[in-house]
């Protein structure tokens, strides 16, 4: 089994009428995710179905549980995919004198027993969706996570409040940052297909290129996003008083190169899905409600054979025995969950991502220097996109054959997405150099 990702949406501070009511509500909620899945009666204890979605078979079985120590509702759903394997969504809804949680775990293993390497991308279950509309208030942990969706940031104090948020001591969740250039996202609704991919894992926000300077002015260049970048923020890590934040970027480079097949959407947000629900996987811990919930269970289970007499011995023995293995089990299935979640972590692109992938980035990351007034550069086009050529620096090709360059709007655009401005003076074009050409800029 491999575990993939886990959720925890809690609301705390509840009175015990509002934490009843909230539960209803939720129970309301799964109920109707399990009829779109195919379930005549979503409250059936074990049901088979075919799937409405993709026509596979599944199968659900759920447990109900109210004592002294709350109510619990666990709900554990396997469907089969188009390759054979079975993927797994163990949801539960618990509800204590102390909050109301939704704890999920997504998870699959193999039809057969097989040794091959396989990258299983899941995606945000649409009961994540529904129960983030039922309030706005949820967390996790500390943490708000506030209305689902995209936080547009235009201003550059926008800018400068984001950066706030990012060095925050408060943060437990990751940061997604998709930059505009020209005003345009480098994929049109990226930023929002993001924040339905990552919802109640992940907070996504979208900047303006007035956002993105001010953001620049107080995490500095190597932590900035710009230009059609998107860049991912982990929780920051501090160690007495240095504080660092780690994290993954995607330059305009870089997408240009994930999109040489045209596939390039698909393949940024399943890297994006891979790294932050990976690291969900081995964050997130499930509530403590549920073990008492559990225990308390199965303590009222072995009174009540004990109260049957010496009739019952052997079935009380059997009881006991279990609820100690039971026990035991947590244990080792909690520690192998931790190892399979690390070692997901250290997830790399498929192969295919990055045959050349160190070539194509080699000029876009190195921290150049800013252009000053009077440099002369050059750049040489590898190849066009709709909206402008992208560029790498290089040296003078060394022919005197300049012309002006009046009406090259795609290579100013490539020039500027390089360098993150466009206040040079004059542009010129090699009229000798062939492959895509070469352009001479003077700052």
């Amino acid at each position: 089994m491999q575990h993939l990702s886990a959720y925890l949406m809690e609301a705390p501070d509840l009175s015990d009428e509002e934490g009843k009511a909230l539960y209803k509500q939720l129970e309301a909620a799964v109920d109707e995710w399990l009829r779109k899945k195919g379930m005549n009666d979503p409250t059936a204890v074990s049901s088979t179905f075919v799937s409405k979605m993709g026509g596979q078979p599944g199968m659900v079985r759920q447990i109900y549980t109210a004592n002294d120590q709350g109510e619990l509702r666990e709900v554990f759903l396997e469907e089969l995919t188009d390759d054979g394997n079975t993927f797994r969504t163990a949801l539960r809804v618990v509800r204590s004198s102390l909050r109301t949680v939704v704890y999920i775990t997504l998870a699959a293993r193999n039809g057969h027993s097989v040794i091959r390497p396989g990258f299983v991308v899941p995606r945000c279950p649409e009961i994540v969706h529904k129960i983030r509309e039922l309030r706005n208030d949820w967390h996790l942990g500390d943490t708000k996570l506030g209305s689902s969706g995209v936080r547009d940031m235009l201003d550059e104090a926008d800018g400068i409040a984001l950066a706030t948020s990012i060095y925050s001591n408060r943060r437990r969740m990751p940061i997604v940052v998709v930059s505009t250039f020209d005003g345009d996202e480098y994929w049109p609704g990226l930023a929002r297909q993001a924040a339905r991919d990552l919802d109640a894992l992940a907070t996504v926000y979208r900047l303006g290129e007035d956002a993105s300077w001010g953001l620049t002015d107080e995490v500095g260049k190597k932590l900035s996003c710009y230009s059609g970048a998107v860049r991912l923020y982990w929780p920051p890590i501090r160690d007495g008083e240095d504080v660092r934040i780690t994290g993954r970027v995607w330059t305009a480079a870089r997408l240009d190169f994930m999109d040489r097949d045209g596939k390039g959407f698909d393949r940024l947000r399943s890297d994006i899905r891979m790294l932050v629900m990976s690291a969900a996987a081995v964050g997130v811990e499930p509530p403590f409600e549920i073990g008492e919930i559990r225990t308390y269970r199965a303590r009222m289970r072995m009174q009540e054979l004990e109260q049957r007499g010496q009739s019952a011995a052997k079935e009380l023995e059997i009881a006991k025995a279990f609820y100690d293995e039971n026990a035991d089990l947590r244990e080792e299935v909690e520690a192998l969950r931790q190892v399979i979640a690390q070692m997901k972590g250290g997830y790399q692109p498929h192969p295919e991502d990055v045959e050349a992938e160190e070539d194509v980035e080699a000029d876009a990351e190195e921290d150049f220097p800013a252009p000053v007034p009077g440099d002369i550069r050059f750049y040489k086009k590898t190849y066009a996109t709709p909206k402008y050529d992208v560029m790498v620096r290089r040296g003078d090709c060394g022919h005197d054959n300049w012309q002006p360059a009046h009406s090259a709007d795609k290579a100013w655009k490539g020039i500027k997405r390089l360098e993150g401005r466009d206040d040079w003076s004059l542009v010129n074009h090699c009229a000798t150099c062939e492959g895509g050409g070469m352009w001479r800029v003077r700052w």
